[in-house]
């Protein structure tokens, strides 16, 4: 089984941002940090760190693992798991994240609270540092 933690920062309410992985797997952590290249609010880079999650899991080919995924943004757990968002941008946001999830049979996406996914906030606060100094 792989554990992901994600989490997205944002420089003020609007600004650059940057997403942070935590992934672990056979009790080793693996730390991803990937500032983005396009402002945004909080909200759509939560949605951000999930779709760079599924990426790095295609291109290392762990598709049919069994993935439990772990955010602390209620917006975007429920939105991906609802299926719908009345804010047109995330609703969008989160049909491109469900169409990536077919191609993950055993994929679970859960909310944590803030304080469950420090590591993953720290990722993200590290590669927004690296962004606005």
């Amino acid at each position: 089984m792989i554990r992901l933690a994600i989490d997205g920062a944002v420089q003020n309410q609007f600004g650059k941002a940057a997403v942070g992985i935590l992934w672990i797997e056979d009790k080793q952590q693996t730390p991803y940090k990937f500032p983005l290249q396009v402002e945004m609010d909080n909200h759509e880079a939560e949605f951000w760190a999930l779709l760079i999650a599924l990426e790095l899991l295609k291109k290392q080919d762990k598709t049919t693992e069994w993935i439990m995924c772990q955010s602390d943004s209620k917006t975007m757990v429920e939105a991906v798991n609802r299926r719908f968002h009345p804010n047109k941008k995330y609703h969008r946001l989160a049909l491109n994240v469900q169409n990536q999830l077919k191609e993950f049979p055993n994929f679970q996406l859960n909310w944590v609270s803030e304080s469950q996914n420090k590591g993953a906030d720290q990722l993200a606060k590290q590669a927004l540092h690296q962004i606005v100094g």
